[in-house]
């Protein structure tokens, strides 16, 4: 730990020193965070992505395409039939498909949010999706009920769970991925929706 530390420190000075702040405050606070970065982790390699507090998403920068082609070898349709699907917007996903699967408004949550696990674990290789970000994903497709939507997932066998309130974090089942993936080709089919 004391060399990971010392590490930490070295590093931060650089990084501090290399950004020619003059206020000594701001020059406080940017040691501060750069330790505390490189405490947790460092820079982050291509196509790699970190959970903060359960609640924040950070790419590393470039990810973007990265995102498409992964996503797309992932499930075997090509990227611009993804880009019909879903959409990236400062490193959040998002379906641009008119309808989502569905008789009722719980089944339509549990695709909705299975396409978006499956898009953050396949195309970001995000293993647990805060429960914020599906949440801003069935905003975005007029799905989202907080009394319900929590609940409807948490209940489905395609998703597992992780943590409480805030904290709550999702990852697809076995039998999730299959759903997500086989709806994803039924969509590609038909000309998504």
């Amino acid at each position: 730990m004391e060399d990971k530390l010392l590490h930490a420190i070295e590093e931060a000075n650089k990084l501090v020193e290399k950004s020619n702040i003059k206020d000594p405050e701001l020059k406080k606070i940017a040691f501060s965070k750069a330790v505390d970065f490189f405490l947790t982790g460092g820079p982050k390699t291509e196509n790699q992505t970190a959970v903060r507090s359960g609640r924040e998403v950070n790419v590393a920068g470039g990810a973007t395409g990265e995102f498409w082609t992964d996503l797309s070898e992932a499930v075997g349709i090509d990227v611009p039939t993804l880009k019909d699907i879903y959409s990236l917007k400062d490193d959040k996903i998002y379906l641009v498909i008119s309808r989502v699967k569905g008789s009722k408004k719980n089944d339509q949550q549990r695709y909705l949010s299975a396409l978006i696990v499956y898009a953050y674990h396949e195309g970001m290789k995000l293993e647990w999706v805060p429960s914020n970000l599906l949440a801003r994903a069935a905003e975005h497709s007029s799905l989202y009920n907080t009394s319900n939507f929590s609940k409807n997932i948490s209940d489905s066998d395609w998703f597992r769970t992780d943590g409480a309130k805030k904290g709550l974090r999702y990852k697809l089942s076995a039998l999730g991925m299959a759903e997500a993936k086989s709806y994803l080709k039924e969509l590609s089919a038909q000309g998504n929706g």
